[in-house]
Protein backbone atom coordinates (compact mmCIF):
# COMPACT_ATOMS: atom_id res chain seq x y z
CA UNK A 1 0.00 0.00 0.00
CA UNK A 2 1.49 3.13 -1.17
CA UNK A 3 0.88 6.38 0.94
CA UNK A 4 -1.83 7.96 -0.73
CA UNK A 5 -4.19 4.87 -0.79
CA UNK A 6 -5.29 5.61 2.90
CA UNK A 7 -5.90 9.81 1.84
CA UNK A 8 -7.75 8.32 -1.13
CA UNK A 9 -9.50 5.59 0.95
CA UNK A 10 -10.59 7.97 3.96
CA UNK A 11 -11.83 10.78 1.02
CA UNK A 12 -14.02 8.14 -0.98
CA UNK A 13 -15.63 7.36 2.50
CA UNK A 14 -16.25 11.04 3.64
CA UNK A 15 -17.63 11.85 0.32
CA UNK A 16 -20.05 8.95 0.38
CA UNK A 17 -21.28 9.40 3.90
CA UNK A 18 -22.08 12.87 2.93
CA UNK A 19 -24.11 11.92 -0.03
CA UNK A 20 -25.74 9.09 1.90
CA UNK A 21 -26.68 11.90 4.27
CA UNK A 22 -28.13 14.21 1.66
CA UNK A 23 -29.78 11.11 0.29
CA UNK A 24 -31.59 10.77 3.84
CA UNK A 25 -32.54 14.37 3.92
CA UNK A 26 -33.85 14.18 0.91
CA UNK A 27 -31.93 16.95 -0.42
CA UNK A 28 -32.69 15.23 -3.89
CA UNK A 29 -35.15 14.49 -5.66
CA UNK A 30 -35.69 10.70 -5.51
CA UNK A 31 -37.82 8.42 -4.35
CA UNK A 32 -37.88 6.62 -0.93
CA UNK A 33 -37.36 3.50 -2.64
CA UNK A 34 -34.41 4.40 -4.81
CA UNK A 35 -33.01 6.40 -1.86
CA UNK A 36 -32.69 3.30 -0.07
CA UNK A 37 -31.34 1.41 -3.03
CA UNK A 38 -28.41 4.05 -3.03
CA UNK A 39 -27.96 4.43 0.32
CA UNK A 40 -27.69 0.24 0.82
CA UNK A 41 -25.34 0.57 -2.12
CA UNK A 42 -23.31 3.27 -0.79
CA UNK A 43 -22.73 1.43 2.29
CA UNK A 44 -21.70 -1.88 0.83
CA UNK A 45 -19.34 -0.12 -1.37
CA UNK A 46 -17.48 1.66 2.06
CA UNK A 47 -17.52 -2.17 3.73
CA UNK A 48 -15.58 -3.47 0.72
CA UNK A 49 -13.45 -0.41 0.63
CA UNK A 50 -12.41 -0.90 4.02
CA UNK A 51 -12.45 -4.49 4.10
CA UNK A 52 -10.26 -4.66 1.18
CA UNK A 53 -8.19 -1.90 1.67
CA UNK A 54 -6.94 -1.85 5.75
CA UNK A 55 -8.13 -5.53 6.53
CA UNK A 56 -6.10 -6.56 3.51
CA UNK A 57 -8.39 -8.85 2.11
CA UNK A 58 -7.11 -8.14 -1.23
CA UNK A 59 -3.90 -10.43 -0.75
CA UNK A 60 -6.23 -13.68 0.87
CA UNK A 61 -6.98 -16.31 -1.38
CA UNK A 62 -10.22 -16.53 -3.21
CA UNK A 63 -12.26 -18.51 -0.69
CA UNK A 64 -11.46 -15.86 2.41
CA UNK A 65 -12.43 -13.31 -0.02
CA UNK A 66 -15.85 -15.50 -1.31
CA UNK A 67 -16.92 -15.72 2.32
CA UNK A 68 -16.11 -12.29 3.13
CA UNK A 69 -18.44 -11.56 0.22
CA UNK A 70 -20.69 -13.47 1.39
CA UNK A 71 -21.23 -12.69 4.75
CA UNK A 72 -21.10 -8.57 3.20
CA UNK A 73 -24.10 -9.63 1.00
CA UNK A 74 -26.11 -11.35 4.22
CA UNK A 75 -25.84 -8.29 6.11
CA UNK A 76 -26.52 -5.45 3.39
CA UNK A 77 -29.63 -7.80 2.80
CA UNK A 78 -30.90 -7.83 6.25
CA UNK A 79 -30.07 -4.08 6.67
CA UNK A 80 -32.59 -3.31 3.73
CA UNK A 81 -35.28 -6.09 5.08
CA UNK A 82 -35.60 -4.24 7.79
CA UNK A 83 -35.56 -0.93 6.67
CA UNK A 84 -38.60 -2.07 4.40
CA UNK A 85 -40.21 -3.54 7.06
CA UNK A 86 -40.44 0.03 9.11
CA UNK A 87 -42.16 1.53 6.25
CA UNK A 88 -44.86 -1.29 6.48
Amino acid sequence: MNNTTPIAVWSYLVVATLFEWALAKNFLSLSTIYSNILIAALAASQILTVAMVFLRLKYEPRGIVGIAAASLFFAVLAVVLALGSIGH
